[in-house]
């Protein structure tokens, strides 16, 4: 499965090179945490959460009640991917309940290059707080400098998708999380609108 998910990325990077030939990637990827990057949603750890403890074993993260947390399939790959473009950075539009929680459990995910998930996020792109995905993905905007039609976004929440696309984003729902399938739909989808084929 990964070296699905990876070969389009490997491909883009292999032919980047090649003038004229190259496959455009958006220059920010954003993404939802729960329910899209991990399971459970932080809410659904109430009377748990933190502190929690790592195991390094299976990359995940159980909490002082003894719930498991872990990564959709996906997501470790998916952010490498984007760690290794060079002109690509990754962003986190979040409204979760336990902000603290949230960046608790970033900071202890691995992603597949050894890189925690707060490593690989660009630090001023973390927008995690109670508010519409419109605001922040105008706050993403600012901050990077980069147009919404230059951005990828990924939630499972089907309201979240529509007010973001408004916005003029490339927005993919993923109800099941990030897998192999969404992500790869994901690249396709931008790759197809700023080619004018969608």
């Amino acid at each position: 499965a990964r070296s699905a998910l990876t070969s389009s990325m490997a491909a883009a990077a292999g032919s980047s090179s090649s003038e004229g030939d190259a496959i455009v990637y958006p220059r920010v990827v954003v993404f939802d945490l729960d329910a899209c990057c991990w399971s459970p949603e932080m809410y659904e750890l109430w009377g748990g959460g933190a502190p929690f403890t790592y195991n390094s074993g299976s990359n995940t993260c159980t909490d002082r009640a003894g719930t498991l947390c872990s990564l959709f399939s996906a997501i470790p790959a998916a952010w490498t991917a984007v760690v290794d473009l060079p002109d690509s950075r990754l962003a986190i539009a979040s409204r979760c309940d336990e902000p603290k929680w949230a960046d608790e459990i970033l900071r202890k995910f691995k992603i597949s290059n050894g890189m925690t998930m707060m490593e690989a996020v660009d630090p001023d792109l973390v927008e995690i707080y109670k508010s519409s995905k419109k605001k922040h993905l105008n706050k993403i905007r600012e901050k990077s400098g980069v147009g919404f039609s230059e951005m990828l976004f990924f939630d499972d929440d089907p309201n979240n998708i529509r007010d973001v696309t408004e916005l003029g984003v490339c927005s993919i729902l993923t109800p099941s999380g990030v897998d192999e399938e969404a992500w790869r739909r994901g690249l396709e989808t931008f790759a197809s609108k700023k080619s004018g084929r969608a």
